[in-house]
This record gives C-alpha cells, sequence and structure tokens, in this order.
C-alpha cells in the first residue's frame, strides 16, 4: 500500500479550474517533494488530501483510505503543518503542545511536552506567551506541534520558512531521523530547492493545476554532473595538481575556477576544497540539477 495515491483529480473554485487532472503517487517511507509556484495547485492538493476540501472528480487516498469519507481514522495517523498555522498567543509551548494532544485522545506530562520542544530546539522551560517568540520560534513550535500524534504521514507546508541556517539545518537533522528511524512518510511543499535536494527522495513540480513532472531526484537530468563555479580568497591559489574525481576542474580565469561535481553536492564539494586549504569566497550554479527542471517546468511571473 502506497502512503498517498492521487489518480485524475480535479478542482473548480467559482467554475474556475484550479487543479487539472492530478495524478501522483507517495511511497510509504519517502520524503516528498511538492514543488510549484504560488497558484500552482499545491495548497489546494493538500487540503483535498487532509479532508479539508472535497474533489470534483478523481480519487485521493492517503494511507488506502479516502479522506473525504474516512477523516476521524485517518486523523489520528496523519497531521500537518499548514502554512499559515493558526498560534494561540496567548499560550505557553507547553500548554499549546498538550491543548493539541488532547485532541487526538494523548495526554501529555512536562516531561514529554519538554522532549518534543528540544526536538525542535527550543527550552522546555520557556513559560512565555507564544506571541512574544520569534518567527523562527513559532515555525519550530509549529513543527513540535504537527509531530505530536507520532505520525504516519507528514504533511510539512514550507517547514524552514522564518528560520536562519542553523535553524534549518536543524530542522533537516530532525526531518531525516524522522524518517529514518521512524519510518515516517513526509510530503513537503516548499519553494526552497536546497531543501528539497537535501531532503527528498523523489518529487513533483506542479504548474497552472497540471504535474509537470513527477520521478525520483537521483534520475534529474543533469543532477548527477551539476556545473559551479568558485571564487578564489584574494590570495589564494588553485592546487596545481587536483586529484579528485568527483570535481573535474574545467576553467581557471579572473580568480574563478570552474567546475563539474559528479555525484556529489555543492556543500560536499566545498568540504573537500576546504580540507585542500582552497578558501572560496563565493559560489555559483551554472547549470544542471533541479533548479534548471524546475525553471524549465514553471512559468512563475516576477513580483
Amino acid at each position: 500500500m502506497n502512503a498517498v495515491e492521487v489518480q485524475g483529480l480535479r478542482k473548480y473554485f467559482n467554475k474556475r479550474l484550479v487543479l487539472d487532472d492530478i495524478s501522483m503517487v507517495v511511497h510509504q517511507g519517502d520524503i516528498y517533494g511538492f514543488l510549484g509556484p504560488n497558484g500552482s495547485g499545491k495548497t489546494t492538493t493538500l487540503r483535498i488530501l487532509l479532508g479539508i476540501l472535497q474533489k470534483d472528480n478523481g480519487s485521493a487516498t492517503v494511507l488506502g483510505m479516502d479522506p473525504a469519507t474516512s477523516s476521524a481514522d485517518l486523523h489520528r495517523r496523519v497531521n500537518a503543518l499548514p502554512e499559515s498555522h493558526g498560534l494561540y498567543g496567548w499560550m505557553t509551548p507547553q500548554t499549546y503542545l498538550r491543548f493539541f494532544a488532547a485532541l487526538y485522545g494523548i495526554s501529555l506530562n512536562s516531561d514529554e511536552c519538554g522532549f518534543r520542544l528540544k526536538q525542535v530546539g527550543l527550552d522546555p522551560d520557556d513559560r512565555r506567551p507564544i506571541r512574544t517568540f520569534s518567527r523562527g520560534m513559532k515555525q519550530r513550535l509549529g513543527i513540535a506541534r504537527a509531530m505530536v500524534n507520532n505520525p504516519d504521514v507528514l504533511f510539512l507546508d514550507e517547514p524552514t520558512n522564518g528560520l536562519d541556517p542553523r535553524g534549518r539545518r536543524d530542522i533537516h537533522d530532525l526531518l531525516l531521523s524522522l524518517n529514518r528511524e521512524k519510518g515516517t512518510t513526509i510530503i513537503l511543499s516548499t519553494h526552497l530547492l536546497d531543501d528539497v535536494e537535501r531532503l527528498c527522495s523523489r518529487i513533483s513540480i506542479l504548474d497552472k493545476g497540471k504535474v509537470r513532472y513527477e520521478g525520483p531526484i537521483a534520475t534529474i537530468p543533469g543532477n548527477q554532473s551539476v556545473r559551479y563555479r568558485f571564487h578564489l580568497d584574494d590570495g589564494c591559489k588553485f592546487p596545481p595538481v587536483w586529484t579528485h574525481a568527483d570535481i573535474s576542474v574545467l576553467e581557471r580565469k579572473d580568480g574563478w575556477f570552474t567546475c563539474r561535481l559528479n555525484g556529489i553536492t555543492p556543500a560536499e564539494a566545498i568540504k573537500t576544497l576546504v580540507r585542500e586549504e582552497v578558501a572560496i569566497t563565493d559560489a555559483e550554479r551554472l547549470s544542471g540539477g533541479l533548479e534548471d527542471l524546475y525553471l524549465t517546468y514553471t512559468t512563475e511571473v516576477a513580483a
């Protein structure tokens, strides 16, 4: 049984077609990237899968159940973090978690609440009202709430929104841990392609209510051979002999050197350069990978 199956899904708002024959499959144990511009249909699809909206045509199942008719059973096994998640500003973090746990018939004691808060990098002894929290702290609390029932399937809409680089890495590590250690299936809707490349095993790209691409991220054309260029720090010279097969040096010019990354991520390439004492001040992707694929299949309009 797949975690999510969607076939021929259609949805209209005031006679306007917003989902046009959507089909996708999320395997159990996937971290699945759900990509697309604003207005492409991502949030509408997620709301149908959560039983919040009714579909007009087609079929949709989550854990083998129709969200439209099995909402009570499904409710116990899934959870979600919407992009605009409601946070009750007068509550403390522990009160907030206890309140939402009770909706699932779960009673959390102080230690259990503290564990949930520590998982997302919050102080379990913080008794301030939520309204005093920063945007990043509120995002962390929303993720803690979404995990309160240990869901089999977790829907996340922009989970690292508002987080600094350290916070993003912490949430990445938490989601990878949930996926690998507990087998949690995660559907990740985001605009941050770096998040997708780090976390996801499979993706789909929506545009104008249609699925334009679906497949494993490892087989994306160009994803195994990406061209980057790096800028050398002043006074730093590139080693005259370079023996790393996974970083092929193509050109050196005006303080920049262009490389082909063969089957490794940019982060891994930078670590290799640091080990070789190659000091860099800037990096630019030139071609290949998820970004090119995304831009090929979407037609975002600049604001």
